[in-house]
């Protein structure tokens, strides 16, 4: 193999393919990037066994070949050489000779005999949706999803759409649960559960991407394909919960909140809450005002009353601090709603503008 390829290229495809390549001591070959010149195109290819990434970049091809090197140490040098646009490699006697105008370096490297092949997918299951459509869906809920494995469903995001949906992204912890719908229109597509770690994956690889990914998926794995990158990831095989089911149906108090004012005072008082990250709302429908208070035993107490529209009845009640916040970034909207469905039972919060997104949040037995 003997290739020519600008520094800026490589240095991103391999940094995308170092975050995906494995770290199993019985198979240390995962720890290396794949490096395959063909006639036309080279490409880089790493995988976990779980998630696979395949990148093709601009080359000028000398000479056809193989190999893998390891993927920290590759990244490494690419991310501190300086002094050179274009990059030059060749394999000699099976190691990867990298060369610029002032730096030659040899990197030990293997065959690429032992690489696993990426399984790639033909299924009729493919939707083509706009990038930041899709990295919005995932963005406004993955941070929902349980971070244990002990039960792998609800440490997925679940997407379905049907006839008369928008593409629906979903996730929950079984303490609080983010819904957000795609204004897009669908054809039937999944349902699917995206792994927490794949999706945390997919928006650092195509967010910021102009135009349209396509996804393909079975009951197994899904592919994401944009102009040069395919990224490949098993999928959750499980059934997520009917969450439709706990959302309530019926209100005693709505509470409407300028969300910036709110996002200050939650700001405040996060910095005397509980180690059990404590929150106390007060709603009094009378004085038109909805009270938050922290307290902490080593750092003090914060209360802040906050001007707002209130109907319904009066309640107090107790949230974690962390999981109201956690939504705030994403309601699109000036104006909040803390619709509450009384004393020990769940809180939903929207936007005024905003339908698309809502966020349940159980509360807190204390």
């Amino acid at each position: 193999m003997k290739i020519k390829c600008l520094k800026k290229d490589i240095k991103e495809a391999v940094s995308v393919c170092e975050r995906i390549s494995g770290k199993n001591l019985n198979l240390l070959i995962l720890s290396n990037i794949l490096l395959d010149a063909e006639e036309k195109y080279f490409k880089l290819i790493s995988t976990n066994l779980e998630l696979g990434v395949e990148i093709i970049i601009p080359a000028k091809i000398e000479n056809k070949g193989k190999i893998t090197v390891p993927a920290g140490i590759f990244n490494s040098f690419l991310s501190n050489i300086s002094g050179s646009d274009q990059i030059n490699l060749e394999v000699q006697n099976n190691n990867l000779i990298i060369s610029t105008n002032n730096n030659s370096t040899l990197i030990k490297s293997q065959p690429a005999d032992d690489f696993p092949i990426i399984p790639k997918l033909k299924s009729n299951n493919e939707i083509s949706i706009p990038v930041i459509d899709f990295i919005s869906g995932l963005k406004t809920v993955f941070y929902s999803c349980a971070l244990s494995s002990i039960k792998p469903e609800i440490s997925s995001v679940y997407i379905y759409s049907n006839k008369t949906e928008m593409m629906t992204f979903t996730a929950t912890d079984s303490f609080r649960l983010a819904e957000k719908k795609i204004n897009y229109f669908f054809p039937e597509f999944g349902p699917i559960l995206i792994p927490f770690k794949t999706v945390v994956e997919i928006i650092r690889i195509f967010e910021g991407k102009e135009g349209k990914i396509d996804v393909l998926f079975d009951k197994n794995q899904i592919n994401i394909k944009k102009d040069n990158i395919i990224f490949v990831s098993r999928l959750t095989d499980g059934i997520f919960p009917d969450y439709n089911q706990i959302i309530p149906k019926k209100f005693i108090a709505d509470v409407v909140i300028n969300k910036d004012f709110f996002i200050n005072s939650l700001k405040i008082s996060g910095l005397f809450s509980g180690k059990l990250n404590e929150l106390n709302i007060a709603v009094n429908s009378k004085d038109g005002f909805f009270t938050i208070k922290t307290s902490n035993n080593e750092s003090g107490e914060n209360i802040s009353k906050i001007p707002a529209k209130i109907t319904g009845e009066s309640v107090k009640i107790t949230f974690n601090h962390k999981y109201i916040y956690d939504c705030m970034a994403n309601i699109d909207s000036e104006e909040i709603i803390l619709r509450f469905s009384g004393e020990g039972k769940p809180l939903l919060i929207t936007g005024t503008q905003d339908n698309t997104f809502q966020y349940l949040v159980m509360p807190m037995s204390v």
